[in-house]
């Protein structure tokens, strides 16, 4: 990224700032301790995809809970950025970021909180012990940002890692590194190589065709030239002439 020129409102320009963060929830099933209205407590978050401290970017988070709850609009202004609660049901939760420079629009996303497996609406002894885990990653891509808040922002990749209030969430965080990536991409080229060597064959085999055709009508043409250069030739005119008097006209001899 390039930050090495700035315009007079103090914005970097032909400047891209990209901010990774994941959101999602974790839920556990309470077992014994579960009741009618309280069968799993979860944790909604928004965090660093390696745990990074998103707060040197972001000023407060916004979780937007079912009506059901009390405060059901719960705001954070420091990392961790989550909300823990109990309850029996799953329901789509709002989240909205925003961000240290006031200027940079705020982002808003859903998150539907799982509380059973996929396939599963209800709670059996055999999926007890497993925490329903639901995240997603996502990206928020700055342009020409202010340059305090690009100072700011690449701190959070030096600070110190933030861990979630809850020990049992934090144990489940999934790691995002570059190793996927570079796998899939390896991946993706082998297969392009292959399809490569397959379309190569082809066009090899279609120009040996094409070879092969030319070579089957220059054959056809010498042929026809040879049997035309062989064949007889009519005789000149093709007419003979008729002896002189038997024209059908007669003279009358003198006397």
């Amino acid at each position: 990224k390039n930050a090495t020129q700035v315009d007079n409102s103090n914005r970097l320009t032909n400047t891209t700032l990209c901010i990774p963060f994941v959101y999602g929830s974790v839920a556990f099933f309470l077992g014994k301790k579960a009741d009618e209205y309280h069968t799993h407590r979860w944790t909604l978050y928004v965090r660093g995809p390696n745990n990074e401290d998103l707060s040197m970017a972001i000023s407060k988070v916004v979780f937007q809970l079912h009506p059901s709850f009390p405060q059901p609009v719960r705001e954070l202004t420091s990392a961790p950025f989550e909300v823990t609660e109990r309850g029996w049901g799953e329901f789509e939760a709002g989240i909205r970021i925003f961000w240290k420079d006031p200027n940079e629009k705020a982002i808003l996303v859903t998150h539907g909180i799982k509380l059973y497996p996929p396939g599963m609406t209800q709670v059996t002894p055999t999926n007890t012990k497993e925490p329903v885990v639901s995240e997603h990653y996502d990206e928020a891509v700055f342009t020409d940002p202010v340059e305090s808040f690009y100072r700011q922002a690449m701190r959070a990749s030096v600070a110190p890692k933030i861990q979630s209030n809850e020990p049992a969430v934090q144990t489940v965080f999934g790691i995002f590194t570059d190793d996927e990536d570079f796998k899939f991409m390896m991946a993706a080229n082998e297969f392009l190589e292959k399809e490569l060597e397959v379309v190569k064959g082809k066009l090899l085999q279609v120009d040996q065709d094409i070879s092969q055709i030319d070579k089957e009508l220059m054959e056809v043409e010498e042929a026809r030239a040879a049997k035309k250069s062989t064949s007889p030739q009519p005789s000149s005119g093709g007419k003979t002439k008729a002896p002189t008097g038997a024209s059908g006209s007669s003279k009358r001899a003198k006397t």
